[in-house]
Protein backbone atom coordinates (compact mmCIF):
# COMPACT_ATOMS: atom_id res chain seq x y z
CA UNK A 1 0.00 0.00 0.00
CA UNK A 2 2.92 2.11 0.55
CA UNK A 3 4.41 1.73 -2.50
CA UNK A 4 0.98 3.42 -4.52
CA UNK A 5 0.76 6.01 -2.08
CA UNK A 6 3.51 7.83 -3.13
CA UNK A 7 3.13 7.93 -6.46
CA UNK A 8 -0.46 8.62 -6.69
CA UNK A 9 0.29 11.63 -4.07
CA UNK A 10 2.96 12.97 -6.91
CA UNK A 11 0.70 12.51 -9.35
CA UNK A 12 -2.09 14.43 -7.62
CA UNK A 13 0.51 17.48 -6.91
CA UNK A 14 1.22 16.89 -10.69
CA UNK A 15 -2.75 17.25 -12.45
CA UNK A 16 -3.21 20.10 -9.60
CA UNK A 17 -0.27 21.71 -10.79
CA UNK A 18 -0.78 21.57 -14.20
CA UNK A 19 -4.97 22.45 -13.70
CA UNK A 20 -3.57 26.17 -11.59
CA UNK A 21 -1.10 26.60 -14.72
CA UNK A 22 -3.50 26.51 -17.27
CA UNK A 23 -6.83 27.85 -16.35
CA UNK A 24 -6.00 31.10 -16.96
CA UNK A 25 -4.76 30.69 -20.42
CA UNK A 26 -8.32 28.98 -21.13
CA UNK A 27 -10.09 31.33 -19.25
CA UNK A 28 -12.79 33.85 -20.24
CA UNK A 29 -9.87 37.01 -19.56
CA UNK A 30 -8.39 36.40 -22.88
CA UNK A 31 -8.03 40.05 -23.75
CA UNK A 32 -10.06 40.34 -27.16
CA UNK A 33 -9.28 43.04 -29.98
CA UNK A 34 -12.28 45.63 -27.80
CA UNK A 35 -10.90 45.09 -24.41
CA UNK A 36 -7.45 45.71 -25.76
CA UNK A 37 -8.28 49.00 -27.35
CA UNK A 38 -10.15 49.93 -23.70
CA UNK A 39 -6.75 49.02 -22.01
CA UNK A 40 -4.76 51.25 -24.45
CA UNK A 41 -7.35 54.50 -24.53
CA UNK A 42 -7.02 53.99 -20.82
CA UNK A 43 -3.33 53.84 -20.74
CA UNK A 44 -3.52 56.97 -22.82
CA UNK A 45 -5.49 58.95 -20.42
CA UNK A 46 -3.26 57.98 -17.46
CA UNK A 47 -0.55 59.65 -19.66
CA UNK A 48 -2.71 63.00 -20.89
CA UNK A 49 -3.56 63.13 -16.45
CA UNK A 50 0.15 63.08 -16.26
CA UNK A 51 0.74 65.28 -18.65
CA UNK A 52 -1.46 67.89 -17.93
CA UNK A 53 0.05 67.48 -14.03
CA UNK A 54 3.81 68.19 -15.02
CA UNK A 55 2.23 71.53 -17.08
CA UNK A 56 0.92 72.24 -13.50
CA UNK A 57 3.74 71.71 -11.88
CA UNK A 58 6.24 73.65 -14.42
CA UNK A 59 4.00 76.54 -13.76
CA UNK A 60 4.14 76.56 -10.18
CA UNK A 61 8.01 76.25 -10.65
CA UNK A 62 8.05 79.61 -12.48
CA UNK A 63 5.65 81.20 -9.95
CA UNK A 64 7.97 79.90 -6.75
CA UNK A 65 10.73 81.25 -9.06
CA UNK A 66 12.71 77.88 -9.30
CA UNK A 67 12.73 77.62 -12.83
CA UNK A 68 13.42 80.54 -15.71
CA UNK A 69 11.59 81.79 -18.10
CA UNK A 70 13.47 80.11 -21.07
CA UNK A 71 13.43 76.41 -19.29
CA UNK A 72 10.16 77.38 -18.55
CA UNK A 73 8.98 78.26 -22.23
CA UNK A 74 10.59 75.06 -23.38
CA UNK A 75 9.17 72.43 -21.29
CA UNK A 76 5.64 73.65 -21.45
CA UNK A 77 6.05 73.71 -25.09
CA UNK A 78 7.40 70.01 -25.14
CA UNK A 79 4.62 68.73 -22.78
CA UNK A 80 1.94 70.87 -24.69
CA UNK A 81 3.17 69.15 -28.12
CA UNK A 82 3.40 65.83 -26.53
CA UNK A 83 -0.44 66.33 -24.97
CA UNK A 84 -1.48 67.41 -28.68
CA UNK A 85 0.10 63.69 -29.53
CA UNK A 86 -1.60 61.96 -26.43
CA UNK A 87 -4.95 63.24 -27.66
CA UNK A 88 -4.67 62.71 -31.47
CA UNK A 89 -3.89 59.36 -30.13
CA UNK A 90 -7.00 58.61 -28.05
CA UNK A 91 -9.07 60.67 -30.98
CA UNK A 92 -7.86 57.80 -33.46
CA UNK A 93 -8.83 54.72 -31.31
CA UNK A 94 -12.92 55.99 -30.30
CA UNK A 95 -15.18 54.79 -32.45
CA UNK A 96 -16.16 57.83 -34.84
CA UNK A 97 -17.63 57.44 -38.12
CA UNK A 98 -16.36 58.20 -41.04
CA UNK A 99 -18.42 60.76 -42.86
CA UNK A 100 -18.76 62.85 -39.46
CA UNK A 101 -16.00 65.94 -39.55
CA UNK A 102 -15.35 67.53 -36.18
CA UNK A 103 -13.49 70.68 -35.95
CA UNK A 104 -10.43 70.04 -34.01
CA UNK A 105 -10.79 71.35 -30.52
CA UNK A 106 -8.10 73.25 -29.22
CA UNK A 107 -5.21 71.76 -26.89
CA UNK A 108 -5.20 74.40 -24.18
CA UNK A 109 -6.41 77.55 -24.28
CA UNK A 110 -4.49 80.12 -21.58
CA UNK A 111 -4.06 83.83 -20.80
CA UNK A 112 -2.48 85.50 -18.26
CA UNK A 113 -4.01 86.99 -15.24
CA UNK A 114 -4.41 91.02 -16.04
CA UNK A 115 -3.29 91.45 -12.45
CA UNK A 116 -0.05 89.22 -11.45
CA UNK A 117 0.42 87.77 -15.08
CA UNK A 118 -0.39 84.40 -14.15
CA UNK A 119 -1.21 81.49 -16.45
CA UNK A 120 -4.58 80.96 -16.68
CA UNK A 121 -6.92 78.27 -18.38
CA UNK A 122 -9.55 79.62 -20.95
CA UNK A 123 -13.21 79.27 -18.69
CA UNK A 124 -11.55 79.98 -14.91
CA UNK A 125 -13.21 82.56 -13.32
CA UNK A 126 -10.51 83.40 -10.67
CA UNK A 127 -6.99 83.34 -10.78
CA UNK A 128 -5.35 80.92 -8.72
CA UNK A 129 -3.09 83.03 -7.62
CA UNK A 130 -3.84 86.28 -6.75
CA UNK A 131 -7.95 85.53 -6.25
CA UNK A 132 -8.26 88.45 -8.87
CA UNK A 133 -12.24 87.39 -10.47
CA UNK A 134 -11.70 87.37 -13.87
CA UNK A 135 -14.62 87.85 -15.89
CA UNK A 136 -18.18 87.10 -15.01
CA UNK A 137 -21.22 84.99 -15.39
CA UNK A 138 -24.77 84.34 -16.22
CA UNK A 139 -26.87 84.39 -12.83
CA UNK A 140 -29.18 81.73 -14.23
CA UNK A 141 -26.71 79.02 -15.91
CA UNK A 142 -23.43 79.83 -14.72
CA UNK A 143 -21.72 80.49 -18.14
CA UNK A 144 -18.86 82.96 -18.40
CA UNK A 145 -19.58 86.49 -20.14
CA UNK A 146 -17.96 89.12 -20.89
CA UNK A 147 -18.52 92.56 -19.36
CA UNK A 148 -20.33 94.31 -22.77
CA UNK A 149 -22.51 91.01 -23.35
CA UNK A 150 -26.63 92.32 -22.50
CA UNK A 151 -27.62 88.55 -22.88
CA UNK A 152 -26.72 85.28 -22.07
CA UNK A 153 -25.37 83.07 -25.52
CA UNK A 154 -26.57 80.06 -23.70
CA UNK A 155 -29.41 80.69 -21.89
CA UNK A 156 -30.96 84.01 -22.92
CA UNK A 157 -31.48 85.37 -20.11
CA UNK A 158 -30.84 89.50 -20.02
CA UNK A 159 -27.95 90.48 -18.37
CA UNK A 160 -27.72 93.71 -16.15
CA UNK A 161 -24.48 96.16 -16.68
Amino acid sequence: MDTLTAPLLLFIIFTGTIYYVLVPFLSEGILVVDEAIDMRTTALELRKMNIYKQIREIEFEREMGLTNQEDFERSREDLVTEAADVLRDIEGLSPTSPDSEEPPVPLLVTSNCPSCQTLIEHGTRFCTHCGTQLGSSCPQCGVATSSDDRFCTNCGRGLLN
